[in-house]
């Protein structure tokens, strides 16, 4: 994620009183991680990650900030991202190098934090070839939930890179549509993680995290729902082009959580300049 983020208008959402929120769990083995498989590891220019989800079998979401770099809010190049389906301690059940992205139509990279830029936080990856076989399968979408539902979340993060981890469950504290003010827990390195609703078939995605932010006295995470939003990325990517014009020398890396080096203030801070 990129920033800790206070919004005056979610601050003043009403807190509804919710259930005891589980423990932040990593998934170290294959049983543990198998239910989650179609959840990976977004690898932004070669040292910097997000996580993702695989919502069709050629279609990965995750966090429009990822996807920019910081200095200037150019595009990275979609050759220069790459996603690890079930990624887990040097091991992945599918990688796939990106075609192209679209990101919501109103994200405006180098804008200051706030409501309106969270909203529209959404980008969608096209895969070079679709993910089929080996357990991974696509999520399907569930509605938004509603204060008090209890939800599950799984990311990759600063402290934990190369073991995924899920937290289920944990709550929504309060909505300020399309925002879910959350109780679960995040870091450097969550953006673009799914956030699912147990449904009748097993986990379904309802939201997506952004951003982290202290809200009534206690860290939460603010994760913006997908119901309506997502559809419009979706829209727009037939008409994205295949590549984007190159990176110039010098350029700072994309506002991705680097592989090695520790982030300080941004929930997904950039790599260093190339």
């Amino acid at each position: 994620m990129r920033w800790m983020i206070l919004l005056a208008a979610l601050l003043a959402a009403t807190p509804l009183r919710a259930g005891e929120d589980g423990a932040l769990t990593r998934l170290l083995s294959l049983d543990e991680a198998r239910p989650w498989a179609g959840v990976g590891r977004v690898n932004v220019a070669g040292n910097g990650f997000c996580t993702g989800t695989l919502i069709a079998p050629d279609r990965v979401l995750t966090a429009a900030h990822c996807l920019v770099f910081r200095r200037t809010g150019r595009p990275v190049p979609p050759g220069e991202i790459s996603f690890l389906a079930g990624y887990r301690a040097g091991s992945f059940l599918a990688m796939r190098r990106v075609r192209r992205y679209a990101v919501h139509r109103d994200y405006r990279p180098g804008e200051r934090a706030g409501e309106a830029l969270l909203r529209a936080d959404l980008a969608v990856l096209e895969l070079e070839s679709p993910v089929a076989g080996n357990g991974v399968q696509p999520f399907p979408m569930a509605p938004r939930p509603p204060a008090g539902a209890a939800v599950a979340v799984v990311s990759y993060a600063r402290d934990r890179a190369h073991v995924p981890a899920v937290q289920e469950p944990c709550h929504v504290l309060a909505l300020h549509q399309p925002v879910l003010i959350l109780s679960c827990e995040v870091n450097f390195g969550a953006s673009g993680a799914p956030v699912f609703l147990r449904m009748g078939q097993g986990p379904a995605l309802a939201a997506m995290i952004s951003a982290m932010s202290s809200w009534q006295g206690r860290r939460v995470a603010l994760a913006v729902a997908l119901d309506g939003v997502l559809g419009e990325v979706l829209a727009a990517l037939p008409t994205m082009p295949a590549a984007f014009r190159g990176v110039r020398p010098g350029e700072e890396g994309p506002d991705a959580q680097p592989l090695s080096a520790p982030a300080l203030r941004k929930v997904s801070r950039p790599p260093a300049a190339r």
